[in-house]
This record gives structure tokens, sequence and C-alpha cells, in this order.
């Protein structure tokens, strides 16, 4: 198995080849046991400070005063133990007195030799750090041996060799040779990891362990943002549980790892500490602060001066300081494009492979501290080590006047294309690596014919100034969609992915009339420019699509794009408020817009749910509001009967801006078998995919529960109502189980009138205009009260739901918009009445 040097000057993973030298200093199962000075008082704390340190892992502040002292004390007794020496293995070493408890090899074994399965802690908050463990054994036959009740016991020689022989059969025992009886002498952590990889070996296992050189830099008792049992290393963090670290912190140790558990520690090889790679934040007054990935650390400093503050630097901890402090090479300037799970790609370094990458801030925001916050389209600087990705440092997250957008196959959302055939009426450019191509108007560029090497899986496709490359594998609305500025199109395991760049005014030119007619009026039109410019630029700074190498999608995931072409209306409407945005308290504003609402609008944080938060926080811009001239026709639409008076009044009787809406005003009625079809149907996909919001009642409990039906629908009860009107929780009665349904979209989908028995005829929702739909994938919206009708059994014979608006109702409505346009409202003037306190800024 490998060992590590010691040089701090080589590779970041600090790798070689030591097995002659360690074997000779370490003495394990095949060597004699020595008995050395001072061992027994130092195993003594150590154990207790094991048992103590449990506690208060369990008790939180309880015990903390006590954890502390043995910590003290623990320190006292390795500063007794270890002299700084030219070479450290002259010296006994903490890490080869460390004893072994049982419940540590409970821990081992857990990890190592039951593959396939995450050790869950079901044991109860009155169990301790080792319990989940034994609980996981019990699992296995072959580990019934393990007991519970001895677990803070130190194994002895003569039982480690019963351990082994039981677990792999006779002749894997522990070998020792002395001149005196030592079978019922304590065995410490470290032997007994060689004994247990020499075991391993024997099986054919030895790949289950892997050794780690670790510099300790806190605990959960030096640093508060690590949490119980963790521990963060110049690696990264670990868990630790049944161990003690504090006493080692600006060591570097060899410890075994199984994932990101330490198991043991089995050697201590510097009394130095090192952090390859961090990102100096300041210094002063005898201190510098580093970042390593999230963790602000302050160390005694020796040698950091102010031209390293900003760069990332290699450095040397003795003694809580640092004593050696080395800058590291960055990549000139770059942006970011894509990040898989194993590559990173740059536009000018193309893509390059990572393991574990820190993320720094260098922009002075001290917001950048993990790849989860980055983006396509961030300009950064990064370093390298043997080929990889090791860091990467933010430089400019303010984003160019264009746009990275994901093209879905079918405008619904499958990003896989099957196929990729582009052509163009223009000349265009074919970029490969390092190879430029033109292409002539009329060439077709087909990915499956073209020569893709190995290794190198993108072709840039460039329409010339103002043409359009046109995709002819895919259709929008019964033809070929075009596209501007480049097609980038990636060459997946199966499949392609494509992104379309282009500038930002062009995109929103293809977005306006997909997501609104360019009929309405060019001030409704306007206004939904600049509702989509700012979506657009509020959201590229997410990383939902950076695994794709984009910043949107061209779907209803974020605005649909390009599904009905631009055309002079659109470009006017974007060139006419180039660069327009809605601001609050500046900040650009995610510009929600739906298609129509009922006559009012919903709160934002009475819409989505976050996680498992229902409600939850609404922005003052996206308030409910009334969308209707004249006084208030009802005066709560939370309380039902009042939703059931203005839900049933028709558009001549309220002066709403989107009376003209055939979707203003909708009726559904479902008799019996229809509700029963209509709700069974849906309940499984909801039980499994929402559980944190779909829940089924257990007694006077709602839990988690998959669910295929539940028979005849008994009841529907409408159980809370949103400020405008919209429902945001129902329960369903049913003859085999009541379930609770949360958020407009999944109550939408509950009832979704889709027949999907075509014995049967299809299920029809009847507009305000006469006008019929058939077959709806979601309810229209959650704006609906129902008319229930009983039989004598109790059941639902028949129910009506009275519905108003399409969509979810938060923010601009769009037939709103061009009822208000009608009106005389100018495009500001529409966007201040459904953003309450917005500024519209040109940015």
């Amino acid at each position: 198995m490998e060992r590590y040097d010691r040089d701090y000057g080589r590779s970041r993973n600090y790798r070689s080849n030591n097995r002659g030298r360690t074997r000779g200093r370490n003495r394990g199962y095949n060597s004699r046991h020595t008995n050395q000075s001072g061992g027994g008082g130092f195993t003594f704390i150590m154990l207790l400070l094991m048992i103590v340190a449990g506690a208060y892992f369990l008790s939180g502040e309880e015990g903390k005063d006590t954890f502390n002292e043995w910590i003290g004390k623990a320190k006292v007794a390795v500063s007794e133990f270890i002299t700084p020496t030219e070479e450290v293995a002259a010296t006994p070493l903490p890490s080869d007195m460390t004893p072994c408890t049982k419940a540590n090899i409970a821990k081992i074994v857990a990890y190592t030799f039951l593959e396939g399965e995450t050790i869950e802690d079901t044991t109860g908050e009155d169990k301790l750090w080792y319990s989940k463990y034994y609980e996981y054994l019990k699992k296995d036959p072959k580990f019934a041996s393990f007991d519970e009740a001895e677990a803070m016991e130190v194994m002895t020689y003569n039982e480690a060799k019963q351990f082994f022989s039981d677990l792999l059969g006779d002749g894997v025992g522990v070998e020792v040779a002395s001149d005196r009886e030592v079978g019922n002498e304590p065995l410490t952590l470290k032997e007994f990891l060689k004994g247990f990889e020499q075991a391993l070996e024997h099986a054919g296992k030895k790949d289950l362990l892997k050794y780690e050189e670790l510099s300790i830099l806190a605990t959960t008792s030096t640093h508060e943002a690590v949490g119980p049992w963790q521990v963060l290393t110049d690696k990264g963090v670990y868990g630790f549980e049944g161990l003690i670290l504090d006493p080692f912190i600006g060591y570097t140790l060899q410890a075994v790892v199984k994932g990101d558990e330490i198991l043991g520690i089995v050697d201590t090889l510097s009394l130095e500490g090192k952090i390859g790679e961090c990102y100096i934040e300041s210094v002063g007054s005898g201190q510098a602060t580093v970042k390593v990935g999230d963790y602000t650390l302050t160390y005694e400093n020796q040698v950091v001066t102010e031209n390293e503050v900003g760069k990332i630097c290699n450095v040397v901890l003795q003694d809580h300081a640092i004593v050696r402090c080395e800058i590291v090479k960055e990549d000139d300037t770059d942006t970011l494009l894509r990040m898989t799970e194993s590559y990173v790609e740059f536009e000018k370094g193309g893509c390059l492979p990572f393991a574990q990458l820190a993320v720094y801030d260098g922009t002075g925001q001290d917001f950048y501290k993990n790849t989860s916050q980055l983006f396509s389209g961030i300009k950064v600087t990064y370093t390298m080590q043997d080929g990889m990705v090791q860091t990467i440092k933010v430089v400019d997250d303010h984003l160019a006047n264009s746009i990275r957008v994901l093209i879905s196959e079918d405008g619904i959302g499958t990003y896989s294309h099957d196929q990729v055939i582009v052509g163009s009426d223009a000349d265009y450019t074919l970029i490969y690596g390092d190879q430029v191509k033109g292409f002539l108007a009329g060439q077709v560029f087909n990915a499956d014919e073209f020569a893709w090497e190995i290794g190198k899986n993108k072709v840039t496709l460039i329409a010339s100034e103002e043409k359009s490359l046109e995709m002819q594998g895919i259709t929008r609305q019964d033809q070929h969609p075009l596209y501007k500025g480049q097609l980038e199109i990636y060459k997946e395991e199966e499949g392609y992915t494509v992104v379309n760049s282009l500038n930002l005014e062009d995109y929103l030119a293809a977005v306006i009339p997909s997501e609104m007619p360019t009929d309405y009026g060019l001030e409704a039109v306007k206004a939904q420019a600049i509702a989509a410019r700012s979506f657009a630029k509020s959201h590229q700074k997410s990383n939902k699509y950076i695994k794709y190498g984009a910043q949107l999608d061209d779907t209803v995931s974020t605005q649909v794009y390009n599904n009905v072409p631009a055309n002079a209306i659109s470009y006017e409407a974007a060139k006419s408020t180039e660069g327009e945005v809605m601001v609050f308290n500046d900040r650009i504003i995610s510009g929600n817009f739906f298609s129509t609402s009922c006559g009012y609008t919903a709160n934002h944080g009475e819409t989505w749910a976050v996680g498992e938060i229902f409600p939850n926080n609404t922005p003052s811009y996206l308030v409910a509001r009334q969308q209707y001239i004249g006084e208030r026709a009802v005066n709560d639409m939370t309380d039902e009967k009042e939703a059931y008076k203005f839900l049933t009044k028709s558009a001549k009787e309220i002066d709403a801006f989107d009376k003209d809406s055939p979707w203003f005003r909708w009726q559904l009625t479902l008799d019996a078998a229809e509700l029963e079809h209509v709700v069974n149907s849906n309940l499984y996909n909801l039980t499994t995919h929402y559980a944190n919001m779909v829940k089924v009642k257990d007694g006077d409990k709602w839990v988690i529960g998959e669910i295929n039906n539940m028979g005849k629908v008994k009841d529907i009860q409408i159980t809370k109502r949103g400020e405008g009107g919209n429902i945001m929780e129902l329960i369903v009665v049913g003859e085999e189980c009541t379930i609770k349904v949360g958020t407009e979209y999944l109550i939408r989908m509950l009832f979704a009138p889709i027949q999907k028995d075509s014995t049967k005829d299809p299920i029809v929702i009847v507009r305000q205009d006469g006008s019929e739909i058939q077959n709806m994938a979601l309810l229209p919206s959650a704006f609906f009260s129902p008319d229930i009708r009983y039989d004598d059994k109790g059941l639902i014979s028949k129910v009506t739901f009275y519905g108003g608006g399409y969509g979810h109702g938060v923010g601009m409505s769009q037939n709103g918009a061009k009822g208000m346009a009608s009106r005389g409202y100018t495009c500001k003037e529409i966007l201040r009445h459904y953003y309450s306190g917005v500024e519209i800024k040109k940015m």
C-alpha cells in the first residue's frame, strides 16, 4: 500500500512509495512488540478523551468544559512525546500509541466490508456515536460477535488474533515475535490497521483500504463552521467519529480513509502542516488570514507580505504560524463555459480535468466559495497540478451582452439530440479545436458524419453576421428553427447537446413572440421585452445548466425561446427598450409572468415552495393585486364563499384587464368515474416525486407514503388559499386513504384533466367563449372553486370546478398587459402596476 513523502516541494498529492522506510519504523503484527516509555499514560489519556468526546458530541454544549479540559491535557501529553528532530521517525509519536477500541473496529469493518450501502443513523438520540455501526453490522451474520456493550474496551493481541481468524478463517492471525507474553496487552489502532491490511490482502480485498496524507487544520472545537465529528484538512473535510484529532492540529498525519471518513491514524509524518493552493485574504498585525475552500483561517504570520494578498499560495505551518509561503502560478483570465462532474471547460484553455476543486473569490465580494456558485460565462483564473485543475479564482462576474441557451430537442425539456444537422442560406464557419473550416451557403453539417477525435467533443458553428443557422434536425411550429450567433455542439456518451450563444437582444427578439403574441399591442410587447430581459439577466448567474455549458434553456423551465420566430415587432420592442431592466433595491428582479389572471394575481411565496418550506417570503414587488377597475368585488379571496362568489362572476360583471381572454373564466365538470380516473392516474407520481408537498394521512399525522390508488373520491376540502385566491393546500379524501397536497403546480397536476384511457371520451374544459380544450396536461390554474354533488353513499357523484386564469398567477399577466395597453397604458406603467415599487433602468 502506498506511503507518502514528507517533502512539501513535491506534487500536491505528496505521494511516493516509501514502503521500505516505513516498515522498518512502524512495527506491526509481524514485528517485535515494544512497550515504549510513557505509552501507558498516553493511552489512558487518549482513551478517556474518546469517551468524553463522545459524550460531548451527544450533549451539545453540556460537557463542553470537560471536553476542553481533556483536550488541554491531551496537548500536554502530545508535547511530552513529540520533540522536533531532524528525523521525525526517531521519536515515539502519539499515532504509535493511540488505543484500538472495539468501537473503532466496528466502524472500520462497517466501512470496509459492507459495500454499496449507506450507513444511516437510525439508533435514536440516546445512543452513542458508535451505535449505528453495531446496528449496521447486525445485517450480516458473520459479524454477530460484535457486542455494543464492549464498545469502549481496548482490543488485546489475543482478541485480535481471534477476530481475524473468525473473520477470514484459520491461518490469518497476529504473529508476534517476543521474549515475553504480550497476548493480553492492549493493541494500538495503528497496529490493528497494519494487521487489518494484511488480513485484507490475504482475502484479496486489499484495495478496500486507502491511505491518505492529511494536514489537520481545524475541528469543530476550534472552528465554528466545522460540523460535529468533522475535521478540516488540506484535502477537504472528513468525518472522524471515534477519534481525537485536536492534539494534532497543525501536524501532517497518515490516515486510513474510506470516502470522506477517517477510519484511523497510522503515522505522524511531520510536525509541520501544509496547505496547498489556498487563497491569501489579508495580512496585518502579525497575522495572515487564508481561505481554504469555504473556510477562513487565521494564523500567526512570519513570512506573508502584502504582495501575496489576493494570490493563491502554498503555505507551510509550524506551531500555528505560517513559516513558508510560495505563490502558485495562475493561468491568464479565461471564461468558464462548462463544468461537468469530471472536467471544466474554459473558452481559451479548453476542457481540463479536475478531482477536487477549491473556489476563491477575487472580486472582493467574499461571495464565491464553492463550485455550486459558479456559472457559465464567469471570468476566472485557475491553477493546475499534474494536469488537473486544482483551484478556480473568480475575478469578474459581470456578464457581457450575450447569453448561452441550451436548446432542447423537443421544445419541452429533452436536451439530448439523436442527431444534429445544421445548414444556412449564407456562408458559415466551423471551429474544432485548432481547426477552422468554412462552409458555403447550402452546405450541411451532420454531427453523425463528422470525424470526431477522442478527447475532443465540441464543434462550434458560427453564422455570418446578421445571418442565421438552421437546425434541420428539429422542428418548432412545423418548421426548422433559425439561430443567430453560434451553435456549440457537444458529442456526449449518448447523443449530442447543443448550446446557442448569441447577443442578448437577438435572444429577446425570439423570446417575445414565443411567450406573447406580438399583436397584443406594441406597449404590451415592450413590457414583455423588459420583463423577459429582467428574467434573463437575473437567471444568467444560475448554475442550473452549467453542466451543459449554458445559462438558460429554451423551455418554460426558464422562458420559451425561438418556439415562434422573431419578427419585426419583437425586434422593434427589443431595440426600443434595449438594456432596460426592472430593479428593486439596486438588484435586477426576476420578472415572473404568466398568461392570464382571474382578476387577481398571487403572492410569490404562496405559490411555490422552497424545499419543504411553504409558504415562504414574498418580495414586495411580487404581491397579490386586484386586476380590475372599480371597487373590490369581494372582500377576502382567502375565504371559500368569497372565492366562489368571485370565480363564478362572468367577464361582463367585472371590468378586468384580462376579461377578453378566453381563459379569464373556465369550467371543468367531472363525474365520479372521471374524477377517480384523474386523481388516481397522478397519485403515484405525486407521492413519490413530490413527497415534500404531498403527504398521506396516518392517524393524526401526515406522513410520506407511496400511493397508487385511493379508490373512489369521497371529498375535496380546500384548506388554504392565498391572498389572491389561489389554492395553496387541499385535502382529498378517498375510500382507501386521504392525501394533502400543497403548491399550485401540484394541485394543478393532481386534477390534470386528461383522459388516459383511449377507449373513453376525452375530458373537456370549457372556456368563457364557449371553446373546448381537450385532455390538458395541467389544470389551467389553481384559481378555482369546486361545486361538489354527493350521492346517497356520501361519495362525490359530480364536481364542477369554476376557475379563472391560466398559469401560476405571479407577476405580470400577459393578457392583462394586452388589456392595459388597449386602454392606453405605456409599457412602464404596465410594469409598475404588476411589479410594485420597481425602477426601470438601462443597464
